[in-house]
């Protein structure tokens, strides 16, 4: 008898587990989902306000989009707005004016320069990335 509730006990554990993991994957699916439909819609967002202001004024709008959040989530989505906005922007003059040139592993005038731009925001790795962002288009 000892035998048979030693199976059922592992029968249980085993039932439990595969329960906790079948709602995990859901979860994360409906997580995905989430993002996915968050970044169409920044991304939409972009693009439209971009039609309409230039390269300056999609990064305002960025920052100021950002403000408060710092979660991934955060970086994705606003990444993706600035991105679409850019695309559809007028060009600025001053947009460009005293980036350093991108390179793939951040030398020192990217950090420097990245410390200096991003000080005032407290959402420090989405403004670097942002910033990354607009280096990548003014080098090319």
């Amino acid at each position: 008898m000892p035998i048979l509730k030693r199976y059922k006990w592992i029968l249980f554990i085993a039932v439990i587990a595969l329960v906790s993991y079948l709602l995990l994957k859901q979860y994360q699916a409906d997580l995905n989902h989430e993002l996915r439909t968050e970044v169409m819609q920044a991304e939409s967002s972009g693009a439209v306000y971009g039609l309409q202001h230039d390269q300056t004024d999609c990064l305002t709008q960025s920052l100021r989009n950002i403000k408060g959040c710092s979660a991934f989530r955060c970086g994705v989505v606003h990444g993706r707005f600035f991105r679409a906005c850019l695309e559809q922007a007028q060009p600025s003059e001053n947009f460009c004016h005293d980036v350093p040139t991108y390179t793939e592993k951040q030398n020192r005038d990217t950090k420097d320069w990245l410390r200096d731009v991003c000080f005032e925001h407290p959402e420090t790795n989405i403004c670097y990335q942002l910033m990354r962002q607009r280096q990548q288009l003014c080098s090319s």
